[in-house]
């Protein structure tokens, strides 16, 4: 079981826990930080939602993807997503 700890929460297996799920049941799930990239474990498809209200899909996606987010959409299908401070 891997885990990253930060001090908003933490990631375990690829979700948010202390905080809100990096993907959730709501269209848009809210980061609990203003993330500087992402990094995705499992190759899959990406919608995210960047600072300046932009949503962008990144297809196939995989290893770091830098920008500014502030939440990844529920349709993503990308797996072990970590945001990185």
């Amino acid at each position: 079981m891997s885990k990253i700890i930060n001090l908003n929460g933490y990631i375990e297996n690829g979700q948010f826990a202390g905080g809100q799920a990096v993907t959730g049941s709501d269209p848009i799930g809210s980061l609990p930080f203003t993330a500087g990239g992402l990094y995705i474990g499992q190759t899959g498809n990406l919608t995210a939602q960047t600072i300046d209200g932009s949503v962008l899909t990144f297809v196939s996606a995989s290893g770091f993807i830098p920008g500014i987010f502030t939440s990844v959409s529920s349709s993503t299908t990308a797996g072990a997503i970590i945001a990185l401070r």
